[in-house]
């Protein structure tokens, strides 16, 4: 109801959807710059990244719109209160903004009971701000910024069915499934695929291996020679391409194994772009070993 009422007054208001309900992080804002706090924090001593966060910020809101900028500041000091780096300049201002009752307009215009369990949560993280911040903790990025691999690169690794599940959308018996177990397949990496990078820091990226498929199941290592003779996968598009992250975690559980180059006819595949997500995933609805066989066998 609150996430509705908030919506529908945005509406009525011309304003930007975005807020589901009443927390500090409860918006898109709050969502959108937690990657950014991340990434200045990651590359920067807090009054750099403090700097280089307000200069971005400034350019994304107008100075009039107060809902934003109470989602960049509230978020911003929990941010940086849960690692253990929060300024007194950043606190003062956060409580400043809640004392003020700044920001509360929209609330108001929400009704009177999505308006009280707004000041209720506000008043909660005002006594959180003003409690002892917890020990300083290092800021982590949850990204593959490395690129692995080579362009041209020829990677064998192994197929693991043997925990997975069976899935309806496979184009081929749960027999031959279970018997890839530790067969390996070939993919040739083509390029990298930058995903996502940071407004703030642009070293920070997000970089996803970009591969073609070789169109068989290889009982042990090829060699470049019969590679030569195999078509790529995923025919209805010869130029068919594959995406997946650039984990090397998850190529070392497979025994990946770097098996020659092949540079020709290298060219960025636009069409028909598979993701394969993650390697490690393992649903009843979603493995990466059926997203590979599909391709190989469809």
């Amino acid at each position: 109801y609150i996430a509705l009422a908030v919506w529908y007054n945005k509406i009525e208001r011309g304003g930007k959807m975005g807020t589901w309900n009443v927390s500090i992080n409860g918006n898109d804002t709050a969502q959108d710059l937690k990657s950014e706090y991340q990434a200045a924090f990651f590359y920067n001593d807090v009054d750099i990244a403090l700097a280089k966060i307000d200069a971005y910020v400034r350019t994304m809101f107008d100075e009039t719109d107060e809902e934003e900028w109470c989602n960049y500041y509230y978020s911003l000091a929990d941010y940086m209160w849960k690692h253990g780096i929060l300024t007194d300049t950043i606190q003062n201002q956060v409580i400043s903004m809640i004392n003020s009752g700044f920001g509360l307009k929209l609330w108001a215009e929400a009704g009177v009971k999505t308006l009280e369990k707004r000041k209720k949560a506000l008043t909660e993280f005002r006594n959180k701000l003003l409690s002892p911040q917890p020990p300083k903790k290092k800021i982590r990025i949850d990204l593959h910024m490395t690129p692995i691999f080579e362009v041209g690169d020829l990677v064998a690794l192994q197929l693991k069915t043997s925990d997975k599940h069976y899935l309806d959308k496979s184009k081929f018996t749960e027999e031959t499934f279970k018997a890839c177990d530790g067969k390996y397949v070939v993919l040739r990496k083509v390029c990298d695929d930058i995903s996502y990078v940071s407004s703030v820091e642009p070293n920070v990226k997000d970089i996803w291996i970009r591969f073609q498929l070789y169109k068989e199941v290889f009982n042990s290592l090829p060699t470049t020679d019969q590679l030569e003779q195999i078509p790529w996968a995923n025919t209805e598009n010869t130029n068919g391409s594959f995406i997946c992250e650039s984990s090397m975690f998850y190529f070392k559980k497979r025994n990946y194994s770097v098996i020659g180059k092949n540079e020709k006819d290298l060219e960025f595949p636009f069409n028909n772009v598979i993701n394969v997500y993650s390697f490690g995933i393992n649903k009843p609805w979603y493995n990466a070993d059926t997203q590979i066989l599909n391709a190989i066998y469809g």
